[in-house]
């Protein structure tokens, strides 16, 4: 083998070597960002949940609205709790915006503490995560801006597509509806699947949270 041909061996071997480590470089910096991002939303919706309960302490103590920070867009609207989870804020109008960090009403459902369906969204890899561990006959408490407790009991829960429009739909019944995207836990970025909770309210368990002691 001549010079000429072992120095050409030699750079591609070298070239190749230049482009692999590029790779791998490209790589590694796209697989810190997934990595980031998935620990930047969980964060970023827990601090929110902090501020919206600073804001909404405050409310219960005045009476007055707060904003969690002076940029917000909306105000506390409700508390809402499930056994042996933490209390959650709920926001009113369940855009994009709000969801990023808190649960929130739709705001062309039923009011709470009305007569119809009551309909909240959230994302099921931050605050409804906690919707897979619900079961039949499992109690959910809602402390309304009045400052009133609601309890409502589930009756349902089920899979439905996104589509399927009879899940926010008032049928004149008292219920509180939860929904968010399903499979829990999953890779998907935009499944067409949302797993859907139905509570009815138990209306002799509602009172001023005030006087509860809960």
């Amino acid at each position: 083998m001549s010079r000429i041909e072992t120095l050409s061996r030699l750079q591609m071997s070298w070239s190749t070597i230049s482009l692999l480590r590029k790779l791998m470089l490209i790589i590694l910096f796209v697989a810190l960002a997934f990595f980031a991002k998935g620990i930047y939303m969980p964060a970023k919706a827990l601090l929110a949940q902090q501020l919206l309960n600073f804001a909404w302490a405050r409310h219960l103590e005045d009476g007055e609205l707060h904003r969690p920070w002076p940029w917000a867009d909306s105000e506390p609207l409700a508390q809402l709790q499930m056994a042996g989870e933490d209390p959650l804020i709920i926001l009113a109008g369940a855009t994009g915006n709000n969801l990023a960090f808190a649960p929130a009403w739709m705001i062309n459902s039923s009011p709470f503490n009305g007569n119809g369906n009551s309909v909240l969204f959230g994302h099921n890899d931050t605050h409804f995560n906690i919707l897979k561990k619900v079961q039949i006959d499992d109690e959910i408490w809602l402390t309304t801006y009045a400052d009133t407790l609601l309890t409502y009991q589930v009756i349902e829960t089920k899979i439905v597509n996104e589509n399927e429009m009879s899940v926010i739909q008032d049928n004149g019944q008292e219920q509180l509806t939860l929904i968010t995207c399903y499979p829990f836990d999953s890779n998907i970025v935009q499944s067409d699947l949302r797993f859907v909770v139905v509570a009815k309210r138990i209306k002799n368990n509602s009172f001023a949270h005030h006087n509860s002691g809960y």
